[in-house]
């Protein structure tokens, strides 16, 4: 009889790792209000509804940042239009005081970013905080403590955020396997 029970229940639920519930919550994201490089409010309550691939990025940075957002908008360029209807990618700086929406916007234009579906955001450091601290990440300032040079020791992460707002997986920003992170954002959508 267990046997039984244990196939319809397996039946139902599921095995596979394309089964949303593979992929357990590990946080929520905050109720944060930021800005992007239009200078226009942007929450992530906005984007309900939506899968939300999340990168963590600063404009100084003399390495892993910017092979994480060229990586993501290789990855972007890649998919279904089917998905990219339901997908939604924000790369948020965590260096306010320096990644002004102007400054996004350059480095945005610099790299040659697709923005469709995409946006790159800053805040005040205490709206920030709360996001880096959903997403386990603590950047902390390593070298030049002047006011203008200095650089950020941090995590090399990218974040899965399923339609209500809830982080799922994390991922290496540099080196995310691209055929898992899509299969993952399959499971969501």
């Amino acid at each position: 009889m267990f046997k039984y029970v244990f196939l319809i229940v397996l039946f139902f639920t599921g095995c596979s790792s394309e089964n949303e519930s593979s992929l357990p919550v590990k946080s929520n994201l905050p109720s944060v209000q930021l800005v992007d490089l239009d200078e226009k409010e942007f929450q992530f309550s906005d984007l309900k509804g939506k899968v939300v691939v999340l990168s963590f990025i600063y404009t100084n940075c003399p390495d892993i940042c910017h092979l994480t957002s060229s990586k993501l908008n290789l990855f972007k360029k890649s998919l279904d239009q089917e998905v990219t209807e339901n997908l939604y990618f924000v790369s948020i700086s965590f260096d306010p005081d320096r990644d002004s929406p102007e400054i996004l916007r350059e480095h945005v234009r610099h790299m040659k970013l697709d923005l469709a579906n995409w946006s790159f955001v800053t805040g005040n450091q205490f709206q920030i905080k709360k996001v880096l601290e959903a997403a386990g990440i603590d950047p902390f300032i390593q070298s030049g403590a002047d006011s203008k040079s200095y650089t950020y020791n941090h995590r090399d992460r990218i974040s899965l955020v399923d339609r209500d707002g809830q982080i799922r997986k994390h991922y290496k920003g540099t080196a995310f396997d691209e055929k898992q992170l899509s299969k993952d954002i399959q499971a969501l959508l």
